[in-house]
């Protein structure tokens, strides 16, 4: 049986995991939808995937699991994402935003998850 310390760093590094793969999507996304001669959509994309990547990477490898803070970072990048086609103004482009909306949710709830699960002190 999994100690709550175990099953702890397990949450953390699925959510991590899943987050990263997201992070990945979105640096490689305009390329495979097409959006990226809108310099916005395209460095948006580019550089909040490479941060999620990043940022959920280090939770993922070696004992990043017991630090909540990169994630907490992720989830604010992802409410950025949901709203950056509105505040950039790459909205017109619909697959840019439902990209950008549906891979900010994931990583709002992926990061967020992976914050709540971070193990605590006397676990």
């Amino acid at each position: 049986m999994a100690t709550a310390i175990e099953q702890a760093r397990s949450n953390v590094k699925w959510a991590s995991g899943v987050d990263m793969l997201v992070g990945l999507w979105l640096a490689v996304s305009p390329f495979f939808l097409g959006f990226a001669v809108y310099s916005g959509a395209l460095w948006n994309s580019v550089i909040v995937g490479v941060a999620v990547l990043l940022l959920a990477g280090s939770r993922e490898m070696g004992d990043g699991y017991k630090v909540a803070w990169p994630s907490w970072v992720n989830a604010i990048l992802g409410l950025w994402l949901i709203a950056s086609p509105f505040i950039i103004g790459y909205s017109f482009l619909q697959t840019a935003l439902w990209n950008h909306v549906i891979a900010g949710a994931l990583v709002v709830v992926l990061a967020t998850w992976s914050a709540l699960a971070t193990p605590r002190e006397g676990m």
